[in-house]
């Protein structure tokens, strides 16, 4: 039994196995360590993403950018953005890793769909992390339309009016472009991290894998821009 195995329980932190992913010299000795840890970590890592999800949701909402994101209901706004924030994260999830395990599965003679596709998408998922810090920086750099102070303290059709188009005022702004295109970029990374671990967890060749993980970080990439 390796050293690492026996580690002892008391031993063991959250960040032990992302460290040692990181050390690992190879695709086998990655796909080693997360069978070691299971769930847990990359459990983590989809809440990580899903945090800070929550977070941006919460400061790109034209409703909250128009209050001045500390009002009297900002904990229920916060609550109900993370709520979508982790909603979104996990059946991006769930469908990305699932599509890519899928269609591997498909084209491998030995592997149908495996749960450590999953696992490994629970720590990748995590790159979406800094890029959703970084955005929701951005995102507070985002004003409110001028006639919306007047608005929001009204109800009604204004206000209706105003909910109904104050999307499509912050979905336009340069500001949200730009954290689109760091979105779309974690898409990319991730479908480049996936190559070798889908040829090696499925044993295909690269041109199966690649035909695996292309058309649906393809769509990743587009939806990044819409959503």
């Amino acid at each position: 039994m390796s050293q690492r195995a026996g580690s002892s329980t008391s031993d063991w932190t959250i960040v032990r196995p992302w460290r040692e992913l990181l050390d690992a010299d190879d695709i086998s000795a990655m796909i080693s360590v997360i069978r070691q840890y299971g769930w847990l970590p990359a459990l983590f890592g989809v809440a990580l993403h899903a945090l800070t999800r929550g977070v941006f949701e919460y400061l790109s909402d034209p409703t909250v950018i128009a209050e001045g994101y500390v009002f009297a209901w900002w904990p229920l706004a916060f609550v109900v953005s993370l709520f979508f924030g982790t909603f979104v994260v996990m059946f991006s999830w769930f469908v990305y890793f699932g599509l890519i395990g899928v269609i591997a599965g498909f084209f491998s003679s030995k592997h149908d769909l495996a749960l450590d596709t999953f696992k490994f998408g629970g720590y990748l998922t995590a790159i979406f992390a800094p890029v959703f810090l970084i955005g929701s920086v951005i995102i507070l750099t985002v004003s409110a339309p001028a006639e919306s102070a007047a608005v929001t303290t009204e109800s009604g059709d204004e206000f209706t009016e105003f909910a109904t188009t104050a999307y499509s005022y912050v979905h336009d702004t340069p500001q949200m472009h730009a954290v689109q295109i760091l979105k779309a970029g974690a898409w990319i990374v991730t479908g480049f991290l996936m190559l070798p671990i889908v040829q090696q967890l499925y044993e295909i060749d690269e041109k199966r894998s690649v035909a695996s993980v292309l058309p649906v970080t393809l769509a990743g990439v587009i939806i990044a821009f819409l959503v």
